[in-house]
């Protein structure tokens, strides 16, 4: 009876502090295995991310010289500032980002709310399932290819459908409705699908409670489509807000021109041209830090109003789609009538791409075969899946320990990873010279490694896992199950088919874009093959060309083989892996 005053004495003197660190310690230890994965992933990020970020934010304050590198470039202070804020160019450029921006924004929402409430109205799942599809098609086209479309289209000389007096693109009182309108066409079918995965929860959610409470009932249309799908697009209109200062620029830099340039240019495509074109080096750092830092704010408070007001509503706990079938004739009708006249924008383009150049014969000395290379198809295409596995890898990796709600450091890693995001949201000065300086210009390397990282799919997978199998995961630690079991027996089973529809995805970001190979390949026998059709349309007028039937022949073989994967994954892409395409808009 002695002892136990005494070995609460003991306890008494360790005091809270050394038992909380002590559970701390227990903690980390418990979950060491969360720690130790993402070490090559954190590797990575720290050659090519924070040593790059370091570079620009130390290139903001000086007088760089392509001969002396950055750190060894004159210092001047805040001059490269004063300059950027009192050149009209960069004013011009921020003016019209925010605009054509914000106009997409609105823009989409609203087409996508409109064309999803019509898509839901109608009774058959297979016709439901063609138009969202179609709608989608779109985004899977490579942007430069889009974009020649929508010149084309348009032209008064060549447009093989309408019949116009003038060339409305190089009108500036014209030109940023249609480059969002455009825009618009491409991605709608993002948040399109999101919203209709949202309507189909809350049917399931209806479904399910009478089912339980033993009646039944019609709902409100307000209740069970329109309030769910304005979450769902609200969620990805906030989603867009993060990268508010950075437009597509592979379809802007395609459609503006120097008649247009004052309303068109962006800070992506006036970044380019200052610092890549006419070698102004002051600019890069400062726009550089100007756009992460915004776009940080907005990454930040995005982050927090998706996760604390529209987080059920985009990550659903409810799978599948709602079996109930709508049953009013006059709604099921409007809403094929309403889908078809919609769908015919997105129709012609697939038919000036896909159709039209293969109903002519070519009059042009240069025909198909002396631009397809299937050496280079291969190459990159092989180089883009290998970037691909390490992605999937990457992403699986840095994922995972956001499943322990009780990690230790868990608040601070997922602020990092956000920190991450944002830096790869604007083109840079300073990757160009990582990569320069590890001898990787004019090769593939450089356009392999960019695909490596894709912080916003960390976030969508672990969301996939937490919203439906948190509580196996729970379930699986209380019966002592270590992490190192839960990964491969839980974890990885359960998210490997939204994983797969990830990479998928991934690899068609890198096929279809060309901004890496602009950047990182002067050598023409090395471009990649969306970059040899950019190289074909941006052509002078006095060099010799194809027919635009064998252009158009070109950009619908390098568009094939996005479209072959949008066919043969799209079961598996669903409304919350295309998530992780948003940010990329």
């Amino acid at each position: 009876m002695d002892n136990q005053p005494q070995s609460q004495e003991i306890n008494l003197r360790k005091g809270p502090g050394r038992v909380q660190s002590s559970n701390l310690l227990d903690r980390i230890w418990k979950y060491k295995l969360h720690y130790i994965i993402v070490l090559p992933a954190m590797i990575f990020i720290l050659i090519f991310k924070i040593i790059p970020f370091i570079s620009a934010g130390y290139l903001s304050f000086t007088d760089y010289s392509f001969f002396r590198g950055i750190f060894n470039s004159p210092w001047v202070g805040t001059e490269n500032f004063r300059n950027l804020f009192s050149d009209p160019g960069f004013i011009s450029a921020l003016s019209n980002t925010m605009i054509i921006k914000l106009s997409y924004i609105a823009a989409s929402g609203i087409t996508a709310l409109v064309v999803a409430l019509l898509v839901s109205m109608i009774a058959s799942r297979r016709l439901r399932n063609l138009f969202s599809t179609l709608f989608l098609v779109p985004f899977f086209i490579p942007a430069a290819v889009f974009a020649y479309l929508a010149l084309l289209i348009l032209s008064p000389d060549h447009s093989p459908i309408l019949q116009m007096d003038a060339f409305v693109w190089v009108d500036p009182d014209h030109f940023r409705p249609l480059l969002v309108a455009t825009e618009v066409i491409k991605s709608c079918g993002i948040p399109i699908i999101i919203a209709l995965a949202a309507i189909s929860a809350k049917r399931n959610s209806f479904l399910r409670i009478d089912m339980e409470e033993g009646k039944g009932g019609k709902r409100s249309f307000v209740y069970s489509h329109i309030i769910p799908a304005l979450k769902a697009i609200t969620a990805f209109m906030l989603i867009q807000f993060s990268t508010l200062l950075s437009p597509d620029f592979e379809l802007v830099s395609q459609l503006v021109n120097p008649l247009v340039q004052n309303v068109g240019d962006t800070l992506d495509t006036y970044y380019y041209k200052s610092v890549f074109v006419n070698a102004q080096f002051g600019h890069a750092g400062v726009l550089w830090i100007i756009q992460f830092v915004v776009q940080l704010l907005f990454t930040l408070l995005a982050y927090l109003l998706i996760r604390g007001l529209f987080v059920k509503d985009v990550f659903s706990p409810v799978e599948g789609e709602a079996r109930q079938q709508v049953t009013n004739k006059g709604r099921n009708l409007a809403g094929i009538v309403g889908s078809l006249v919609c769908s015919v924008v997105v129709l012609l383009f697939i038919y000036v791409l896909f159709v039209y150049p293969f109903t002519g014969k070519s009059t042009s000395e240069r025909g198909l075969g002396d631009l397809f290379s299937a050496y280079t198809f291969f190459i990159h295409g092989g180089f883009d899946f290998a970037a691909v596995i390490i992605n999937l890898l990457i992403t699986l990796t840095l994922a995972y320990p956001l499943t322990v709600k009780d990690l230790p450091g868990r608040s601070f890693y997922k602020v990092f990873l956000l920190f991450i995001m944002t830096m790869g949201s604007s083109i840079a000065l300073q990757d160009y010279l990582m990569v320069k300086n590890l001898e990787m210009v004019n090769t593939i390397f450089p356009l392999t490694i960019n695909g490596f990282i894709s912080i916003l799919n960390v976030f969508v997978l672990k969301s996939i896992f937490n919203s439906k199998h948190s509580a196996l995961k729970e379930q699986a630690s209380a019966e002592g199950r270590g992490e190192f079991h839960a990964f491969f027996t839980l974890f990885i089973p359960k998210v490997w088919k939204p994983l797969v529809a990830m990479g998928v995805l991934q690899f068609v970001a890198l096929w279809n874009s060309y901004y890496s190979s602009l950047l990182y390949t002067s050598d023409v026998n090395r471009f990649s093959p969306i970059m040899k059709f950019v190289a074909l349309v941006t052509r002078n007028p006095g060099d010799t060309r194809p027919s635009l039937a064998v252009i158009l022949e070109y950009g619908a073989i390098v568009s094939i083989p996005s479209i072959l994967l949008l066919l043969l994954f799209r079961r598996w892409l669903t409304a919350e892996v295309l998530i992780g395409q948003s940010r990329k808009l």
